[in-house]
């Protein structure tokens, strides 16, 4: 069979020149930000834990931008949405983390030990009636192997109940939920928490809300205005989240991003002038 032409697809999307605005906004905030990773990972050196977890988080996070771009390129709204909250998780997480570097990023990677665990068991439930008996039996080995590493685990990531008393798992790594984890790290990531949620979380969970301009953008009531309103809120959002996500890349990891930084609210405002004039 052919394969589908990923190219020529983004091709056939086209966009009014405002919209083209916007995209090409977010597209030099991303061709720089990667500029800069590559020529800060030339003398990068993981060598702590803490360092790993930035190595890590910052490549995945290096992902999701472009992530978000290409989706938008697509006109996928919905898609660029989730990731725009993916990205802002990550960033409460490289925050709370970096508040107490070390024993924060042990705790995290040490975690995985209970969700290699819990995957595996969930996977073995499901594959054990329907798999060959040779796949479940090295599943079962596999498993066997987790289970020894998540009772040791199990030891630092539970807690008693002071209302029960009974024995609980955590959460998960920290035991907090990412709301907590954002509270904790201050008032901006605080707002930025709430605003991010508010906005994007629609999106995902497939509300009502969220579909209420979707007929906007079929062929038949192709909307370019509700087009042009949706990608300039993802872009705007997104942003909002790089500019926090800049400035811990450059405190922490001394990245050369402060003339970008400052150059965004301007072309921002510009767009926002043109575009969505009061």
């Amino acid at each position: 069979m052919p394969r589908i032409d990923i190219a020529e697809t983004i091709k056939s999307i086209d966009f009014p020149e405002k919209v083209w605005e916007w995209l090409d906004l977010f597209g030099d905030i991303v061709a720089a930000t990667q500029s800069e990773a590559i020529y800060q990972d030339k003398g990068y050196i993981a060598d702590t834990s803490y360092k790993k977890f930035l190595l890590c988080n910052i490549n995945k996070d290096l992902s999701t931008l472009n992530t978000i771009y290409f989706i938008l390129r697509c006109e996928m709204i919905h898609q660029a949405s989730s990731h725009v909250r993916l990205f802002c998780e990550s960033l409460i997480t490289l925050k709370y983390i970096s508040i107490d570097p070390d024993t924060r990023s042990d705790l995290f990677w040490g975690y995985s030990d209970i969700e290699a665990y819990k995957i595996t068991q969930a996977i073995l439930g499901l594959e054990k009636e329907k798999a060959k008996e040779v796949h479940v039996k090295k599943v079962e080995a596999l498993f066997e192997t987790f289970k020894e590493k998540y009772e040791r685990a199990n030891q630092i990531y539970s807690f008693v109940d002071k209302k029960s008393g009974k024995k609980r798992p955590f959460i998960n790594w920290c035991n907090k939920k990412i709301a907590v984890q954002a509270s904790e790290c201050g008032p901006d990531f605080k707002r930025l928490y709430e605003l991010v949620y508010r906005q994007m979380s629609s999106y995902i969970h497939g509300s009502a809300w969220s579909l209420r301009r979707q007929l906007s953008y079929s062929r038949a009531h192709y909307d370019s205005n509700i087009v042009l309103n949706d990608i300039a809120t993802i872009v705007r959002t997104a942003l909002v989240i790089w500019v926090d996500w800049a400035k811990f890349c450059i405190s922490e990891l001394g990245w050369r991003l402060h003339d970008t930084l400052l150059n965004l609210p301007k072309r921002l405002d510009e767009l926002d002038e043109r575009h969505f004039p009061h």
